[in-house]
C-alpha cells in the first residue's frame, strides 16, 4: 500500500492514557480538515520524547523514507 507524501504535515503531542503520543496530519486533498497519516503506537513518558520521535518519523516522512506499517494510520 502506497501512501501519499506531503510537505505539509502537521505535528501533534498530545498526552492520553497515562502517557505521551504522537500524530502527523496533513490537510485532506477532497473535502475539509485533517487526515492522520502516521501516529505512535509506543507510550512515551515525557512529551520531549514523543516530540522527538515524531520529529524524526516527520523528517523521514518527508523525504520519501519508508515507515514500518504500525507508524502509519
Amino acid at each position: 500500500m502506497t501512501y501519499p507524501h506531503s510537505p505539509d504535515l502537521t505535528l501533534h503531542v498530545f498526552e492520553q492514557d497515562g502517557g505521551w503520543h504522537w500524530a502527523l496530519t496533513t490537510e485532506r486533498q477532497h473535502g475539509t480538515g485533517k487526515k492522520v497519516v502516521a501516529y505512535s503506537e509506543d507510550l512515551f513518558s515525557s512529551e520531549a520524547q514523543a516530540r522527538a520521535d515524531g520529529e524524526r518519523v516527520a523528517n523521514s516522512w518527508q523525504h520519501g523514507g519508508e515507515q514500518r506499517r504500525s507508524e502509519l494510520a
